[in-house]
């Protein structure tokens, strides 16, 4: 959404993305993630269905489904 930021390399399939989120480089989105606004993921990490609540930072993967 509005003002968000996905940075290169970075591969983001069947996910919501919320404003204001900055997605790192070299990240990989799948299987219905979903940011609220203001989230930061940070470089090199793995989300499988990951659901971030807003205003939150991710700096760990999340190879499961998990909030």
């Amino acid at each position: 959404l509005a003002d968000s930021i996905i940075r290169s390399h970075s591969w983001v399939n069947s996910s919501i993305i919320g404003r204001k989120c900055d997605v790192g480089r070299w990240v990989r989105m799948e299987n219905t993630c979903v940011l609220g606004e203001d989230v930061v993921v940070k470089d090199e990490l793995y989300l499988n269905g990951a659901r971030v609540l807003p205003h939150k930072s991710i700096s760990t993967n999340v190879p499961e489904p998990d909030i």
